[in-house]
Parts: C-alpha cells; structure tokens; sequence
C-alpha cells in the first residue's frame, strides 16, 4: 500500500530559503580551492614517495629468519601470514584458528521508501507530492519505524545481536610478526563452513548452507510455534554470516624493525607501507600504489568541481526561484545559471590545480593555465554574443 502526501512551499518562502542558501553555497564555493589545491600537491608527493620507496625497497628471498642487516630497510617478503590464536563467537558457539572472524547480521524489517515529485506553480510557489511505499527485507541495522507516514509497518527497534569482529592477536610472517594494522588489512575472507556436529548456542535456529537464521523473540519464546524460519520469514527474524579469514599466502612491503616492520617514511614525510593478497613482486605493489594514487587523485578533482558547481548552484538559486513567478521563465533561467555555475566551477578547478602543478609540474600547469583561459574567452564570448543579440532585439543592455 501507498501513501501519499502533498506540500506546498510558498514563493516568499523559497526564495528566502535560496537566500540563506547563498552563503552556504559561497562557503561550499571557496573549500574547494584549497582541496583542489592540497590534492594535487599530496599526489605529486604520493607519487613521489613511491618512486624512493622503489628505489629503495630490497627483495629478500625468504622471511624464514630476521636478517639484522636489513633493520631499518625497506623491504618485501612474501609468504604465510599464519596464527594459532582461536577465535570464538560465544554467543553462537563459532569458533575457528584464524587470523579473523567476522559475524554478520541482518534483521527482516519493514522500509519505507520515497519517490518526490516537484511541480512550480504560477506565481513562484512550489508544490511537492512524496509518495511512501513500503516493503519487506533484510537490513544490516535497526529501522526507526516510529516515524513511518504509515501506521502498521512495525519493526522491534533494536537488533537482538549485532554484526562483531575478532582478530587475532598474534599473527606470525615467517620469523616475523605483524602489527595490529598489518592484521586488520589482511583479507580474502571466505564463508564459514559448519560442520556437522556443529550446536548452535542460540535456540531453535536454522542453519541453511553458510547462514544461520534466528527466529524473532516471539517465535523463539512460544514453545508452540514450529514455523520454518527459513522458508516463513517474519519481521524480526535474524540471518547471520560467519566469514573467516584462515592463514594464507601474503606480500608485504615494510621496513623491517627488528622482528617486525613499520612504515617507511620517505624523505618529503610520506609514510609507505603495502600489504596484497598472494604472492606478488615489488613492481606489481609498487605499480598497483600508483594505481590508487592516480585514482585517489581524479575523485578529490571531481569532488573539489562538485564543491565549486554546486556551492555557485545555490549562489545563483535566487535569480531562478525570482523568476519562478511565472514557471517556464524560472526553469530557463535556472538552466543558464546551471550553465554558467559549471562554466565557472570549470575554469576555478582548472586555475587552481594549474596553479598548484606550477608549484609541483611547471610545464603541465602553463598548459593547464592555457586551457582554462580558452574557456574563460568563450565565457566572455558568449556575454558579448547575448548582449548583441539584446542590442539587436531594442533590449536594454546590462
């Protein structure tokens, strides 16, 4: 079933709405060009560090023991990633020697979902028709049914267990051992497999392949009530996943520190240290950190534009939310000031990261420089374009 619920915004409303927005909107504007400014420098420093750290790193054969010489080296080593530290989930009775154990929970709960649809009407008001829906799944957290539009659609509120995480303490790399960072970044987490003596310490539980599944309170504390849970699922019933992480082939890239290893500083003060899946070469780390630079790089770019576009938005929101007096202009005008808001969010990013790579890739930042003065020239070309085209029509210029 649907609910749906009708709002009307008035003009006055709106536009003092878009007003306060602007300073907002200018805040948003600024923050992004010191993190365009900050990203490109920490890439180039990034990039930097990891071209040293190259340079520097040695390849030693075998982690079967300490080599004092290398103290103070960076270095890899491949090999097992090994423990005998047991892990146990007392609440379940889970238990497995492995390097990590992780519980994972979902409760069945009613969602609602929304769908809004925005209509302007004549004379600047807005109308907005949000239509509520509801259905059945599962959800890793607790849904606040209290403030659903619809009554009927309860959840209990709270989860009975919640998803957990073990590592082990002491994990061994050849005659090495691993810190706690180094352990928690070890993965290939695979299902946990039951056997076939395993006894649940929850009651009345189903376990079907890698899943356990819990009946909701009610079920579980009426002796009478025999429904499959699996196959008759209800609001407040549980499903809950072991993954583990067994001992297994790792490479590492560190500087070894006695018989353990910490990150090697390099000489511009990044910090380098690797850990990957297998058995990997120094190149193919070293290749997949630059891998994760370039990418890290372009996503605080496209952040830092989505700053600049967005915060100059809602700068020129009043001038569109002015004219929503009549609807059709508004929606003209909102699309010419989104045009313009990304012609100059375009031309600020290209400036600012030009500007930065003169501090860190002179020749890249001239050309960057000259890309986004050909942009702003046909900025200005289009304004001279629009106020022809007005002196020609008899408008009054601005």
């Amino acid at each position: 079933m649907a609910v749906t619920e009708t709002t009307t915004e008035s003009w006055g409303s709106r536009l003092g709405g878009s007003l306060r927005g602007v300073i907002m909107g200018g805040a948003m504007f600024l923050a992004g060009f010191p993190v365009l400014f900050w990203n490109e420098g920490n890439s180039v420093k990034t990039a930097k560090a990891i071209d040293e750290g190259e340079g520097a790193c040695i390849s030693l054969e075998s982690n079967a023991k300490v080599d004092p010489e290398m103290n103070g080296k960076l270095v890899h080593l491949t090999g097992k990633a090994d423990t005998q530290d047991v892990l146990s989930d007392d609440t379940f009775g889970v238990s497995a020697t492995a390097i990590r154990l992780e519980r994972q929970v979902e409760m069945y709960q009613w969602i609602e979902e929304s769908r809004s649809q925005k209509r302007k009407k004549l004379g600047g008001s807005e109308e907005t028709v949000t239509t509520y829906t509801y259905k059945k799944d599962w959800a890793s957290h607790a849904i606040d049914s209290s403030g659903f539009k619809e009554q009927g659609h309860d959840n209990p509120g709270a989860m009975e267990f919640e998803s957990d995480k073990m590592l082990a303490s002491n994990v061994s790399f050849g005659a090495f051992r691993l810190n706690s960072d180094q352990i928690g970044l070890i993965g290939s987490a695979q299902d946990y497999k039951f056997g076939t003596n395993f006894t649940c310490k929850v009651e009345r539980v189903k376990i079907q392949g890698s899943t356990i599944y819990v009946p909701n309170a009610e079920t579980r504390n009426n002796p009478k009530n025999v429904r499959d849970v699996f196959s008759q699922t209800r609001i407040g019933d549980m499903r809950v996943k072991f993954r583990v992480v067994y001992p297994h082939e790792i490479s590492l890239i560190a500087k070894q520190q006695g018989d353990t290893f910490v990150s090697y500083t390099a000489k511009n003060g990044k910090k380098l240290s690797y850990l990957a899946e297998g058995v990997q070469d120094a190149a193919a780390m070293f290749e997949t950190a630059r891998t994760n630079n370039a990418i890290m790089t372009w996503l605080v770019r496209i952040g830092g534009f989505l700053l600049m576009f967005i915060g100059m938005s809602m700068v020129f929101k009043p001038l569109s939310v002015l004219a929503d007096v009549l609807p059709i202009l508004g929606d003209i005008v909102e699309m010419g000031m989104g045009l313009v808001a990304g012609l100059i969010a375009i031309i600020c990013s290209l400036v600012t990261i030009a500007i930065a790579w003169l501090f860190y890739r002179p020749v890249l930042g001239i050309i960057l420089l000259a890309v986004a003065g050909f942009f702003g020239w046909k900025l200005i070309q289009k304004r001279k374009a629009a106020k022809a085209a007005k002196a020609a029509a008899g408008a009054p210029v601005a």
